[in-house]
């Protein structure tokens, strides 16, 4: 995602604001990093997973990403980005994550639809992708309920701290949005 596409007031849905990260949001966002299911799934090489919390503060001072705070109190729920995303193509991948504080209430479904409307309506991206490992069923649910459309398994294309495994292939494309 380059700087300029990124909407620096945010972006609303009925319960969340998706904004940028603030130094502010860092010891939120250490304790994410260093919860025992992001850990579980993180990829081997992520410089967050269990990172400390001045690489945090750096993080969160940089970059555009979305925090995905409540709307209610503030207080911040997740995160949403877009990655690997490819302006020739107009293709990218959808990347998230859910503090344990906020895991069961559906915000990451809200957030991921919300950034993936935006992608591909404001931006003019042709495809957003999300990848899920096969047996992290609660993935699999944010996907389904964002309304991304199952496209099949990339076999032992994972490698987290937890072992190889499969990816299960989501995509969702402007057509999708029409229904």
């Amino acid at each position: 995602m380059t700087e300029h596409a990124f909407p620096r007031a945010g972006l609303m849905s009925e319960r969340l604001k998706m904004r940028p990260f603030r130094p502010e949001d860092a010891a939120d966002v250490h304790a994410v990093w260093n919860d025992d299911v992001y850990l579980r799934f993180a990829p081997v090489g992520l410089a967050t997973a269990g990172a400390d919390l001045p690489r945090a503060v750096e993080w969160c001072s940089s970059g555009p990403v979305f925090a995905v705070e409540r709307r209610a109190d503030g207080r911040l729920v997740g995160h949403v980005a877009l990655i690997r995303t490819d302006w020739t193509a107009m293709v990218t991948e959808i990347h998230y994550w859910t503090a344990p504080w906020g895991r069961g209430s559906g915000y990451a479904a809200e957030s991921v639809r919300t950034v993936a409307r935006w992608a591909l309506t404001a931006q003019g991206m042709n495809r957003v992708a999300l990848l899920a490992m096969v047996d992290n069923a609660a993935s699999i649910r944010v996907a389904e309920a964002a309304g991304f459309r199952f496209e099949g398994v990339l076999r032992n294309a994972a490698l987290t701290r937890s072992g190889r495994g499969d990816f299960a292939a989501y995509s969702l494309i402007p057509a999708d949005l029409a229904g």
